[in-house]
């Protein structure tokens, strides 16, 4: 389901580094669960089912080269929509460093099956 796991949650809050944003999912389904695991707000890029286009390209590095938002968690997730082969996922894909999930999953949580990728960028990756 690509929930908010307590894990990847206490992960991100000690790596915010001060953005506004503590993670930009797929769909508004996996951002709740993230707002209520966390108290943080959460952006939703692809809205409540995963298949609106709500984050342009540029705006997503408009956020990451003011240091608002640093993780994007890609595919997977409840609602993980069409943001799959999006130019916005492409570039995450590109320019971020993928988190090895090894850094916030318990070690049972890591054998099970996950689809999603959480990347961080930083203003530096933004060209």
């Amino acid at each position: 389901m690509g929930g908010a796991s307590t894990g990847l949650v206490a992960y991100l809050k000690k790596h915010q580094d001060g953005a506004k944003w503590l993670l930009a999912v797929s769909g508004s389904q996996s951002a709740a669960q993230f707002i209520l695991s966390s108290g943080e707000p959460v952006i939703s890029m692809w809205g409540w089912s995963g298949s609106d286009n709500a984050m342009t390209l540029t705006r997503l590095k408009e956020l990451v080269k003011k240091g608002e938002l640093h993780y994007i968690q890609v595919g997977g997730g409840v609602g993980g929509g069409s943001g799959v082969s999006s130019p916005v996922t492409r570039w995450v894909q590109e320019h971020g460093t993928a988190v090895e999930e090894s850094e916030y999953a318990s070690a049972s949580a890591s054998q099970a099956q996950n689809t999603s990728a959480v990347y961080r960028l930083d203003a530096s990756d933004v060209t």
